[in-house]
């Protein structure tokens, strides 16, 4: 039998406190439209302030002062082949623990069908856009 130590109990209760949401004001640009962020250590969830765009939720690894977040999606096209679509957001975080600014990517890709499964025609990288991310206040 396994005996925890005080110590250790004192760990484990302390690890959800330890993870905050971070709730942060994302200014107007062409790109994304501005609007909100809820930051978490595994989830990021961003609504725009235009209304024909629905919340983005994407999953989340932060290592240290840096995060990064993906979702993708993956469409038939015309030709019976398959489209990946994603989207990469990787946070940077001030020392004293507010988010300081995010990228933003969204490479994708086209596969067609093949006799052993998928083969990739074409990539397509993303160039990054950056905005910073303002009052930010933990929940």
């Amino acid at each position: 039998m396994n005996v925890i130590t005080p110590f250790a109990v004192l760990v484990l209760l302390a690890g959800p406190a330890i993870s905050e949401t971070w709730n942060c004001a994302v200014p107007y640009d062409e790109v994304n439209g501005g609007g909100t962020l809820t930051i978490q250590d595994d989830r990021l969830t961003f609504v725009s302030n235009w209304p024909h765009r629905e919340p983005e939720t994407l999953k989340c690894i932060r290592t240290g002062l840096r995060s990064e977040c993906m979702s993708a999606k993956i469409s038939m096209t015309r030709t019976g082949g398959k489209a990946l679509f994603t989207k990469i957001y990787s946070i940077i975080w001030q020392s004293g623990g507010a988010p300081e600014s995010v990228t933003v990517k969204q490479p994708s890709a086209l596969f067609r069908e093949d006799n052993d499964g998928l083969v990739l025609t074409q990539a397509f990288p993303a160039i990054g856009h950056t905005f910073p991310v303002t009052d930010c206040r933990t929940e």
